[in-house]
């Protein structure tokens, strides 16, 4: 059977002053300071016996005092717990780096169209105007695209071949 948590607090509470090698007055001090009113170290004994239940602001305030997450306090699997946590992310990251490679790749691609469309269209409209200027306008952009298609352009040619860069970078 699974200690309760209560338990498990008494006990880990006991190892981790014992491990840092303070009294339960040095604690009960600790405590009182962080607190801002008095707390005994009979409150500390107590609590490591289990013959008080431990208040959620004591154990909050103990752990502060010892400098412990109070998950540590609390749970004997918080090691575990924390290194699944730390796998799950890792595993949600490389995902998130593949995604986003894809989608670099992606954007790099639609780059190079809109360059090789872009010249295109300007051989088509330096052409008209060589053979019939009056039609060089049918290949000229709206102001608001042209724009738009510059500053792309111009983000482009700063950046190495391939290279993209992150949201908001």
């Amino acid at each position: 059977m699974n200690p309760l948590p209560g338990d498990l607090f008494a006990r880990r509470l006991r190892q981790e002053r014992e491990r840092l090698g303070i009294s339960q007055a040095e604690l009960a001090r600790r405590m009182a300071a962080l607190l801002g009113t008095n707390v005994d170290s009979t409150a500390i004994t107590r609590i490591e016996q289990q013959t008080r239940a431990v208040r959620l602001d004591e154990a909050v305030t103990a752990a502060e005092a010892l400098g412990v997450p109070l998950i540590t306090l609390v749970s004997d699997n918080y090691a575990r717990e924390n290194e699944a946590e730390i796998q799950n992310h890792l595993a949600e990251l490389a995902l998130a780096e593949q995604e986003w490679e894809r989608l670099r790749q992606k954007v790099y691609r639609i780059t190079q169209t809109i360059q090789q469309l872009s010249a295109e269209r300007e051989h088509f409209r330096s052409h008209a105007l060589d053979v019939n200027p009056e039609t060089a306008s049918d290949y000229e952009l709206d102001p608001e695209t042209q724009a738009a298609l510059d500053a792309r352009m111009r983000d482009a040619r700063n950046k190495p071949a391939g290279e993209v860069t992150g949201p908001g970078a």
